[in-house]
């Protein structure tokens, strides 16, 4: 054994010693695994299901190996939520069971935090001036300036969820701002998490984080980063990199986006005169500063203002696309118009333009009006000039993609307010093999990696090649912890294809009383995810009151705050879209009953999607087969890996999509999900199997009898069958 892993073991030991720990032999054989991987400095992809305890069996090599060797390894995780999970639940513990602990830190994009100038300064117009008194006084008890810090803050309070509507985005840190320059710099809650990640041996941080920092380094030739050079990348919740990888380079041009490129050029001009604010400031320059500010809002507007687009379909159609070829292809040519991206391309291009000028310019009018300046006077505006630099050529780097993609799909689609332009790339293999994977040796880790028990469309989507791999056995004991509920054929029709076409109506509402019922069964305790914002809307609308019953809707406050406010309350239940299906964690009574409202597909109806498709089958390949239908089982993965979190969780899912019934693919995803499961089409049944293991046999309010009275009429067909996966 190599001392590696004597640090871990002892480690362990440590952790076995305390109260109500549960030793599982597939964690220390994970953290073996990690160990090899370490010492070896080659790439790796373990899958290491629901119980195994992955957080700390990547923890304790990690940090025993920066102990060891003064290393710094990034530990990325999907979400902002999910990271601050490893930062205050699952590092702590990990740090306690050694004698002396690696410099840590958590690290997560400016807007994660607020701006302590813009409340200190009063630079916030539109909050309440109660609100704004609030806010000053959450400073002087804030630790990390975090979002969720605040809502708990205000929920103290006892705020109204109304009027934090659109708070955060007034005073969270904006994309650039003065930095040094800024009165505020050494006590900002960004730069303050900045500089403990630069120095810190351990970082935590989300994949977008780490993308971000990886375009960084390209944009800038290396020559700036926001994580500083570090030795191992730690990818978990690995299965959400490639969406994550695929948002970080999409990319949109509309109004919004040319309203945001101008006030970008505003804020720039503002920070400048913040920054030179003295009692005799150098009027001449922050009069020229203004006008080239000015001119550039001129330009842009006019320049986007003068295209004008035909009539769009409403799903959109593609104008470029990379390989040229795709074109051709039937999944994409009856939505394909190539003449309408010159005006595309000319837009895109004349706004690079106006960028580079902008920032030449001022540039040459910081150096011509030196004179005018002190020298404190000149670097600080060079200071400011610098940090907005970055933004816009990163901005520069957007509209080049979208003007001539190197690989991927451009296509316009129709907006409320006119139209918008839209760049996404087919594939991300080679983007995260060249600017991730060949930097450093990577791990990557996940509950679910493998589709019918093979790496492969993981390896080939993310860009691996030939990584060692781990594969490890379920821990729960899923036959006797969960039980699966399929409706009856006739319950719910099949989901529509669009929220317009015929029958989504009864659909909506057949699928709500469905889910009625399901809450009455469990009073509340319940996660439903569903795949559209429209669709978990439209449910909500149709549900009746439901006596004791809270529903948290995601978007009405934030994610981290809904999360703790569904763990406290017992009898609550939660509505969640793409962002709940993945990583969320819930254990204990509070989540009971988990409803998956309908299979997760991609349907190519998008000049995206359709693209996509085009080039899956110029490989010769079947899209369904080799694209929409793994995605799919990977995400009914996981989805339902968010019912059972712990040896002692007993509960139901119910999968509400009446194709698990009536579609050979509904058996293979059945097939990828723990075998054993008894399946129920019968809700008084899946009752009377809750009952008997769980402690809910008093508060169920399913009874037969309420099925006689008429409660379920017309919602469901009862049946007696129990089967097995």
């Amino acid at each position: 054994m190599s001392a590696l892993w004597n640090d871990v073991e002892r480690a362990f030991q440590r952790l076995e010693a305390q109260p109500g720990f549960e030793m599982r032999s597939a964690q220390r054989a994970m953290a073996q695994f990690v160990c090899e991987w370490l010492e070896s400095r080659t790439m790796g992809v373990v899958e290491a299901p629901t119980g195994v305890g992955k957080s700390l069996a990547v923890l304790l090599p990690a940090i025993a190996f920066c102990l060891r060797n003064n290393a710094r390894i990034v530990i990325s995780t999907y979400t902002n939520v999910l990271a601050e999970q490893y930062w205050r639940k699952d590092l702590p513990l990990a740090l306690s069971l050694f004698p002396k602990a690696p410099v840590v830190a958590l690290a997560m994009g400016r807007n994660r935090y607020a701006c302590i100038d813009a409340i200190r300064g009063n630079k916030l117009p539109r909050v309440r001036p109660e609100l704004v008194r609030m806010l000053q006084e959450w400073l002087g008890v804030a630790h990390e300036g975090v979002e969720a810090e605040l809502d708990a803050f205000l929920r103290r309070k006892s705020v109204p969820p109304a009027f934090k509507a659109g708070l955060w985005d007034a005073i969270a840190v904006p994309p650039a701002c003065r930095a040094r320059v800024c009165p505020y710099y050494r006590m900002c809650f960004y730069y303050q998490a900045r500089r403990r990640a630069a120095q810190a041996q351990l970082v935590i941080t989300n994949h977008a984080f780490v993308l971000t920092d990886a375009q960084v380094r390209l944009t800038t030739n290396e020559e700036s980063s926001l994580l500083d050079d570090y030795d191992f990348l730690i990818v978990d919740e690995a299965h959400d990199l490639m969406d994550a990888a695929a948002t970080a380079l999409e990319f949109d041009l509309d109004e919004a986006f040319v309203e945001s490129l101008i006030a970008y050029a505003a804020t720039l001009s503002n920070q400048i005169a913040y920054a030179l604010e003295s009692e005799q400031p150098p009027l001449g320059f922050l009069m020229s500063v203004q006008r080239l500010a000015e001119q550039f809002v001129r330009c842009c507007r006019t320049a986007f203002e003068q295209v004008e687009m035909p009539q769009l379909p409403p799903d959109g159609i593609a104008t470029r696309v990379a390989p040229a070829a795709l074109a051709e292809m039937p999944a994409l040519s009856a939505a394909f118009r190539a003449d309408l991206h010159t005006k595309v391309k000319h837009i895109a291009d004349t706004l690079r333009a106006e960028i580079r000028t902008l920032l030449h310019e001022l540039t040459q009018t910081l150096q011509a009006m030196r004179d005018q300046l002190t020298e404190a006077e000149r670097q600080a505006a060079a200071e400011v000039i610098q940090q907005f630099a970055y933004g816009f050529t990163q901005m520069d780097g957007s509209l080049s993609r979208l003007s001539e993609p190197p690989e991927g799909v451009c296509w316009l689609e129709p907006t409320e307010t006119g139209w918008k332009a839209c760049y996404a790339p087919l594939e991300v293999a080679d983007w995260l093999r060249t600017h991730l994977w060949q930097k450093r040796p990577s791990l990557l880790m996940s509950a679910t990696l493998t589709i019918d028990g093979q790496f492969d469309f993981f390896m080939q989507q993310l860009g691996l090649e030939t990584p060692h791999r781990l594969r490890l056995p379920q821990v729960f004991d899923y036959a006797r912890q969960c039980a699966l509920y399929l409706p009856p054929l006739g319950t719910i029709p099949e989901p529509p294809s669009s929220p317009s076409a015929p029958g989504a109506g009864e659909y909506y509402q057949r699928l709500a009383a469905q889910i009625e019922a399901l809450l009455r069964l469990t009073k509340g305790r319940a996660l439903v995810l569903f795949a559209s914002r429209h669709e978990m809307h439209e449910v909500a609308q149709r549900l009746p009151d439901l006596p004791g019953i809270r529903i948290l809707i995601q978007g009405e406050s934030s994610n981290a705050d809904l999360s703790k406010q569904f763990r406290e309350d017992v009898h609550s239940v939660l509505f969640g879209l793409r962002s709940f299906w993945t990583g969320f964690d819930a254990p204990g009574e509070t989540l009971t009953n988990l409803i998956l409202t309908r299979i997760p597909f991609e349907v190519p109806t998008t000049p995206l999607q359709r693209a996509r498709k085009a080039r899956i089958e110029a490989q010769g390949a079947d899209a369904f087969r080799a694209w929409t239908l793994p995605l799919a089982k990977l995400q009914m993965r996981q989805g339902f890996g968010r019912l059972i979190r712990r040896s002692d969780d007993v509960g139901i899912v119910a999968i509400l999509d009446p194709r698990m019934r009536t579609r050979a693919y509904g058996w293979e995803i059945l097939n990828n999900l723990p075998e054993g499961i008894p399946i129920f089409d019968s809700l008084e049944a899946l009752a009377e199997w809750l009952r008997q293991r769980t402690d809910l046999a008093n508060t169920i309010s399913f009874s037969s009898r309420q099925i006689a009275s008429g409660l379920l009429k017309d919602k469901l067909v009862v049946g007696e069958n129990a089967d097995t996966t």
